[in-house]
């Protein structure tokens, strides 16, 4: 059996790629026929993390030079996909496609002083939860790293992922942990895509790992919708470099950046140019900038908000600060059940959509500033504050700032389980206990990881 797979690409494929610690948990699997697989990769650091894809060439990277195969058999799993194996030698080996509990042949892409990076060419053993990839690009296209895994172990690897880190970055021995909530239908999602363009009017990704152009027809994670804009515009555009797609999957609106050119005598009917767009989230209508950031997987995106009031309400709360508030997503939901609710935002993008979403409701207090520098002093203090900080985390001073608030409840929004668990920590360290880790699949057949996490103020009865 052949297969061929995705990993990440420009494909505004959010969300993007911690730098998480692995998970050595093995999974007995049963053996079968040998399995050919793409030869490729990704990258990063240190002895027992898989590496952060980056784009320059760096030292250790095999990139001409031939390839050295390992036959591996692999114990765990590590974030950013990859399963784990150890070299002959004694070093953590962390290989793109494989399966825990699968026997491989890989080829090494990296080598460094402390660990080895590789992908799998060959399944010598192979794992009962391994499919046939349904995207003919994967492997070549960076957007997908687990197509060749079932749906529900993608949810059990993803689930251990975050374990690990809680435990090995978080020291939480026994971490309050719940089963990833996955999706019913687990493709067909994203609505919101960037697209390179070629001078030819070739429209497509850039390979994972190089600077080779890979043109497509359609991306089997997008809406529908996006794959048709793709078709319109594919060939007749030029003078871009870059296309920006996002969709309103509640309410049909459609954004394409830039405003496009057309061939002569090759036009597209795909309307372009917009500033913004429209999206409800169960029932709540936003105005979304093309620069703004929004989820882009709107069901999703509604189990998310929902698993956030729910654990807001929980303590009765009569002022919530939404912090990091973007473009207004909890703030205005949470408006409908609370007495007040303060938002904290500093992005500039993010501003002038908030207003429209949050000006007309009137229990809505929007403050502009750092988190660090606005949370301090805040009269009335705040009962709840909810976190939904960028993919590095939150910093010292917002760590002190929260321990000098009144909150007696905390409810914080990740996307990268390493930074949730390091800042859980310093939280637990100040005061606060973990009370709940619930993670939320934002991005099935991808490696990319969203968190909703509870802690309460140790005491607060």
């Amino acid at each position: 059996m052949t297969t061929d797979m995705p990993t990440e690409t420009p494909t505004d494929m959010s969300a993007e790629t911690p730098a998480d610690m692995p998970t050595e948990t093995p999974t007995d699997m049963s053996a079968e026929t040998p399995t050919a697989m793409p030869t490729e990769m990704p990258t990063e650091t240190p002895t027992e993390t898989p590496p952060k894809p980056k784009r320059r060439r760096r030292k250790g990277r095999l990139h001409d030079r031939p390839r050295k195969p390992l036959d591996l058999q692999l114990t765990g799993s590590a974030p950013g996909g990859k399963a784990i194996a150890h070299a002959p030698d004694g070093r953590v080996v962390f290989v793109e496609y494989g399966i825990p509990g699968e026997r491989v042949i890989a080829e090494v892409t990296a080598d460094k002083a402390s660990y080895l990076e590789a992908t799998t060419v060959l399944v010598l053993e192979e794992s009962p939860q391994r499919v046939q990839p349904r995207c003919p690009y994967f492997g070549r296209c960076g957007g997908c790293q687990l197509q060749h895994i079932n749906y529900r172990e993608q949810l059990r690897l993803k689930t251990d992922v975050v374990r690990e880190q809680l435990r090995r970055i978080g020291r939480f021995e026994d971490p309050p942990l719940r089963d990833m909530v996955g999706m019913t239908h687990p493709w067909a999602y994203r609505n919101h895509m960037r697209f390179t363009v070629r001078r030819e009017g070739d429209i497509g990704f850039m390979e994972r790992g190089s600077h080779r152009f890979l043109r497509i027809e359609r991306c089997d994670i997008a809406l529908e919708r996006v794959n048709r804009v793709l078709a319109d515009v594919q060939d007749v555009t030029f003078g871009t470099r870059q296309i920006t797609v996002r969709v309103g999957e509640h309410t049909g609106d459609l954004l394409v950046q830039p405003r496009l050119k057309w061939r002569p005598r090759r036009r597209g009917r795909t309307r372009s140019g917009q500033k913004q767009y429209r999206e409800r989230l169960l029932g709540q209508q936003y105005r979304i900038s093309s620069a703004a950031f929004f989820q882009v997987n709107t069901r999703q995106a509604e189990r998310l908000v929902e698993l956030v009031i729910a654990r807001v309400l929980a303590v009765r709360p009569r002022v919530v600060v939404d912090a990091f508030s973007g473009v207004g997503t909890f703030a205005a939901l949470l408006a409908r059940e609370v007495p007040e609710v303060v938002t904290i935002e500093e992005s500039a993008a993010a501003d002038g959509d908030a207003e429209a979403n949050l000006s007309a409701l009137p229990n809505v207090t929007r403050l502009t500033g750092t988190v660090e520098e606005t949370l301090p002093g805040l009269t009335p203090s705040p009962d709840v504050v909810v976190l939904d900080p960028p993919r590095v985390g939150i910093t010292g001073s917002v760590i002190d700032a929260l321990f000098t608030s009144a909150a007696r409840r905390i409810v914080y929004v990740s996307c990268d389980p390493a930074t949730l668990a390091r800042d859980l920590r310093l939280l637990a360290d100040v005061g606060f206990e973990l009370t709940e880790v619930q993670p939320i699949d934002m991005f099935p057949q991808t490696q990319h990881i969203e968190c909703v996490a509870i802690l309460d103020r140790a005491g607060d009865g």
